[in-house]
Protein backbone atom coordinates (compact mmCIF):
# COMPACT_ATOMS: atom_id res chain seq x y z
CA UNK A 1 0.00 0.00 0.00
CA UNK A 2 1.64 3.40 -0.92
CA UNK A 3 1.62 6.60 1.44
CA UNK A 4 -1.60 7.80 -0.51
CA UNK A 5 -3.50 5.52 0.07
CA UNK A 6 -2.39 4.87 3.84
CA UNK A 7 -3.08 8.67 4.57
CA UNK A 8 -6.75 8.45 2.51
CA UNK A 9 -7.42 5.27 4.72
CA UNK A 10 -6.28 7.24 7.84
CA UNK A 11 -8.76 10.16 7.19
CA UNK A 12 -11.84 7.82 6.43
CA UNK A 13 -11.21 6.11 9.93
CA UNK A 14 -10.30 9.52 11.43
CA UNK A 15 -13.45 10.69 10.13
CA UNK A 16 -15.26 7.75 11.72
CA UNK A 17 -13.69 7.81 14.61
CA UNK A 18 -15.97 8.30 17.96
CA UNK A 19 -13.42 6.64 20.58
CA UNK A 20 -12.16 9.94 22.58
CA UNK A 21 -9.34 8.16 24.26
CA UNK A 22 -7.87 7.48 20.82
CA UNK A 23 -8.54 10.75 19.52
CA UNK A 24 -6.56 12.14 22.56
CA UNK A 25 -3.73 9.72 22.01
CA UNK A 26 -3.54 10.89 18.45
CA UNK A 27 -4.02 14.63 19.27
CA UNK A 28 -0.47 13.91 21.52
CA UNK A 29 1.56 12.39 19.33
CA UNK A 30 0.49 15.29 16.97
CA UNK A 31 1.78 18.28 19.43
CA UNK A 32 4.91 15.70 20.34
CA UNK A 33 5.73 15.87 16.57
CA UNK A 34 5.72 19.95 16.48
CA UNK A 35 3.31 20.01 13.42
CA UNK A 36 3.89 23.13 11.68
CA UNK A 37 2.46 24.95 8.69
CA UNK A 38 4.24 27.05 6.74
CA UNK A 39 3.21 30.65 5.56
CA UNK A 40 2.60 29.32 1.80
CA UNK A 41 -0.16 26.67 3.89
CA UNK A 42 -1.94 29.22 5.88
CA UNK A 43 -2.07 31.78 3.29
CA UNK A 44 -4.13 28.63 1.66
CA UNK A 45 -6.01 27.83 4.48
CA UNK A 46 -6.98 31.51 4.74
CA UNK A 47 -8.33 31.81 1.60
CA UNK A 48 -9.96 28.63 1.74
CA UNK A 49 -11.84 29.55 4.98
CA UNK A 50 -12.72 32.58 3.23
CA UNK A 51 -14.29 30.91 0.41
CA UNK A 52 -16.32 28.66 2.50
CA UNK A 53 -17.11 31.74 4.38
CA UNK A 54 -18.47 33.95 1.08
CA UNK A 55 -19.98 30.89 -0.50
CA UNK A 56 -21.57 28.42 2.41
CA UNK A 57 -23.81 26.46 0.25
CA UNK A 58 -20.89 25.36 -2.25
CA UNK A 59 -19.78 22.35 -0.98
CA UNK A 60 -18.64 18.91 -2.33
CA UNK A 61 -20.67 15.76 -1.06
CA UNK A 62 -18.48 13.44 0.98
CA UNK A 63 -19.20 10.17 -0.78
CA UNK A 64 -18.79 11.51 -4.56
CA UNK A 65 -15.08 12.87 -3.01
CA UNK A 66 -14.16 9.83 -1.61
CA UNK A 67 -15.56 7.74 -4.95
CA UNK A 68 -13.51 10.37 -6.83
CA UNK A 69 -10.41 9.95 -4.92
CA UNK A 70 -10.71 5.87 -4.69
CA UNK A 71 -11.51 5.80 -8.86
CA UNK A 72 -7.93 7.59 -9.17
CA UNK A 73 -6.20 5.18 -6.98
Amino acid sequence: MDIQTIKLDLILWLSQLQDASVLQKLQSVKEEHGFTLSEAQKNLLDERLESYKNNPDDLLDWEDLLKELEDRL
